[in-house]
């Protein structure tokens, strides 16, 4: 079994050593001055399954690769993000990199072995609609760029072509729209929850994100997270389809400044 570089940076983060995916926020305490800016630095080691249809040209099939079967596929995976508030204003970008290498099986005897690498990189301008001392709603606008590296293999033992691959890489950006919830719940106990929908033809048919999470304030500048995310993209041109959810837990820190 593949001993991936998520599990690494598990340890290192509940060891202190680094921060975590899109940030969760612990409400600024009133006190604070509203001018004054306020930094988020986070890093998750995210665990997360891959399920859809892929393709490049005349290669492809669909993969089911849950989360909890993940840990001998997953090669690497990683999610850092940083954000910058000032008043109801705030700046937000989060990085996403995931590579993994599977084997799927098909109808009859057919199976198709999928390497893929996908980065994720969004920056997204968000905007207090409703705040109070425990509790900011945020609307976002923003645009997601996704670099994705296929390598695909189709074996079919019972056709005369036994065996065909393909392998390409693509390049494209998402707008998007979105919300932010975040709450305190109690003096050290928060929940973070994001939803964003986008694409709209303009790459994607269709790119969204969900997750949702709690966090546990250890010090008055760090915080220990938990979240469930869920990454949906529908691409299809070029040759290239990519019709997939990546979806796991991810646990991080936050670390605020």
């Amino acid at each position: 079994m593949k001993l991936p570089i998520t599990f690494a940076a598990s340890a290192l983060l509940l060891c202190g050593y680094c921060s975590a995916g899109e940030p969760v926020m612990t409400p600024a305490p009133p006190s604070e001055p509203a001018d004054e800016w306020e930094f988020l630095l986070s890093i998750y080691a995210p665990v997360m399954g891959l399920d859809g249809n892929v393709g490049l040209g005349p290669v492809g099939g669909t993969v089911d690769l849950p989360f909890g079967d993940i840990l001998e596929d997953l090669d690497a995976s990683a999610t850092v993000a940083m954000e910058a508030r000032r008043g109801p204003w705030s700046v937000t970008g989060d990085f996403f990199w995931l590579k993994l290498s599977t084997t799927a099986d098909l109808p009859g005897d057919a199976t198709l072995d999928v390497k893929e690498e996908q980065i994720l990189a969004s920056l997204s301008l968000g905007y207090a609609i409703y705040e109070t001392d425990r509790t900011t709603l945020d609307v976002l606008g923003g645009a997601a760029l996704t670099h994705l590296e296929l390598d695909l293999t189709l074996h079919t033992p019972s056709l005369p072509v036994t065996e065909r691959s393909d392998s390409g890489s693509r390049t494209w950006v998402d707008p998007f729209i979105g919300l932010r919830l975040r709450h305190q719940i109690s003096d050290r106990w928060s929940f973070h929850a994001t939803g964003v929908y986008g694409g709209f033809g303009v790459s994607s048919d269709q790119y969204w994100q969900a997750l949702a999470g709690f966090g546990f304030r250890m010090t008055e500048h760090s915080s220990l997270v938990l979240v469930y995310r869920v990454i949906g993209i529908d691409y299809d041109r070029g040759g290239l389809v990519y019709d997939t959810e990546t979806s796991g837990p991810n646990l991080g820190l936050v670390f605020r400044f």
